[in-house]
């Protein structure tokens, strides 16, 4: 495993600065945000824009443009207001309130939950101060929804380099049968979280532990009072920690379709639960009958529930 090194948390949002230039995260609720705030300030909008992007703005001195994956680009000769203004309402500027953390501090998330093929993967990233934070989001740490499968991969590796991290593998097997004893998706999750966390915490003698929407339930199941925090906020990716978490979940989510695939003779095994995922579907089950199921996809998704019927009587 590699030395404890980098995973920055806080505020932030991948933030690279190259003389004019500067990028945040934000979500369309963040761009609309700063979309009226700088039309109030006297911003001009562009009214010719790239297909990809939600709007462009302009200033004297600076060009904002919003991108629809959540980019915001923010480029000019004087791009200071402009970036001051992105980071207020990102909760990152100068008066506004941004959660205080102690280190060590690790952060969580999963893979696969809405995917009906392939496991279930859980990953925690850990930091032991300020400086290791800087590195993660060197090493590219964001919000993996933001991310193609392509730089998934790539950032991935360089944050295994740079970083304490773990991840929890659910194969179909063995998410199949936990969820035959719990028979429900979120207790399986919170489960999962306390077994990854309390190993990852005791190897990290974290002091905060952040997670998204599922924290409260897992702390609910501590068997003893934590010695860390638990930080339990929406969004959480925008916690370097966390965002790196995410990438790393998702590269071993990858892994596992593939392995799978490869393992039962299958192809390609598609992601998340579209109508074509689902025709697929059922020319396995036409192929290889239902027992495949239990190999290779999530029983309790609602396209499996009518092959495996009897498992689901009074569910």
């Amino acid at each position: 495993m590699p030395a404890p090194m980098a995973c920055p948390v806080s505020t932030g949002i991948a933030d690279r600065r190259n003389a004019g230039n500067a990028v945040r995260i934000m979500t369309p609720e963040q761009q609309g945000a700063l979309r009226r705030a700088m039309l109030a300030a006297g911003a001009r909008e562009q009214r010719a824009v790239p297909s990809v992007a939600a709007f462009v703005l302009r200033t004297d001195s600076a060009i904002v443009t919003a991108y629809r994956s959540g980019k915001l680009l923010i480029q000019g000769r004087d791009i200071d207001a402009a970036l001051q203004m992105a980071d207020r309402i990102l909760g990152q500027g100068e008066g506004m309130e941004v959660t205080a953390v102690r280190f060590p501090v690790v952060g969580a998330d999963e893979s696969g939950k809405g995917d009906l093929f392939g496991p279930l993967v859980l990953a925690a990233c850990a930091a032991r101060d300020e400086e290791e934070r800087r590195t993660l989001v060197k090493a590219g740490a964001r919000d993996c929804k933001l991310m193609s499968d392509e730089a998934v991969r790539l950032v991935a590796v360089r944050l295994r380099e740079v970083a304490p991290w773990q991840v929890r593998v659910v194969m179909p097997e063995e998410y199949n049968a936990r969820y035959q004893r719990v028979r429900n998706v979120n207790v399986l999750l919170s489960e999962l979280y306390v077994e990854l966390l309390g190993e990852m915490a005791q190897r990290t003698s974290a002091r905060t532990v952040i997670l998204d929407k599922y924290g409260e339930r897992a702390a609910r199941l501590w068997r003893q009072p934590p010695t860390f925090r638990f930080l339990v906020e929406t969004h959480a990716e925008r916690y370097p920690e966390v965002a790196a978490a995410s990438v790393l979940a998702r590269d071993a989510f990858l892994d596992g379709l593939v392995t799978l695939a490869q393992q039962y003779g299958l192809g390609i095994l598609p992601k998340g639960a579209s109508v074509d995922t689902q025709s697929l579907l059922a020319k396995l089950v036409a192929d290889h009958g239902t027992d495949i199921l239990w190999k290779i996809a999530k029983v309790n998704f609602a396209p499996v529930k009518p092959y495996l019927g009897s498992l689901f009587h009074g569910a």
